[in-house]
């Protein structure tokens, strides 16, 4: 029996400025004897703390609650079209032959790390050919698409296995 295993790794960089996530505050004081709106500070930079990257790890990624549920599930496809940002599926998904969109056996996220490792391996009930991309979504079916990413063609037959593992780092 053969195995395939496609490691992705994207950042959230890939789609953001760069440096990773930006926060920003902006202070104003209302002075009521002037009857009057002061600016103290406008725009000045915050910091994204560990406990805060955390809890972000979590929520988009890890969380298996209902109403907060992460990204953790994983589609593969045989479509070869090129990733873009205003995807909202994941086109020509494939759901049988053992290789249907999965909750990931795998979510793994260290506090106080940067990053987050959402896996899944399936084996394969039947051929595939050309399995060249994946996504992560937040629900079973339909849902959220978060991340898309191609990877080097693989061709499977029953029994081979497709190991997908996702590398995600915030800020």
């Amino acid at each position: 029996m053969s195995s395939i295993s496609i490691t992705k790794s994207r950042t959230v960089t890939d789609n953001v400025s760069p440096g990773g996530i930006h926060g920003y505050v902006t202070v104003r004081v209302y002075r009521h004897l002037e009857d009057r709106w002061e600016t103290i500070d406008e725009y000045h930079p915050n910091l994204l703390t560990t406990d805060g990257r955390d809890f972000y790890h979590a929520q988009v990624l890890t969380n298996t609650a209902a109403g907060t549920r992460g990204s953790g599930f994983i589609a593969v496809t045989t479509d070869a079209g090129a990733p873009a940002a205003g995807d909202t599926v994941l086109t020509g998904e494939i759901s049988t032959g053992g290789l249907a969109r999965a909750d990931a056996t795998t979510k793994t996220h260290t506090d106080n790390t940067n990053s987050t490792t959402i896996e899944h391996e399936w084996t394969a009930s039947g051929t595939h050919t050309a399995v060249v991309k994946c996504g992560l979504f937040n629900a079973a079916s339909v849902g959220i698409l978060t991340h898309e990413g191609t990877f080097t063609s693989a061709s499977l037959i029953s029994g081979d296995k497709l190991k997908v593992t996702y590398v995600i780092n915030i800020g």
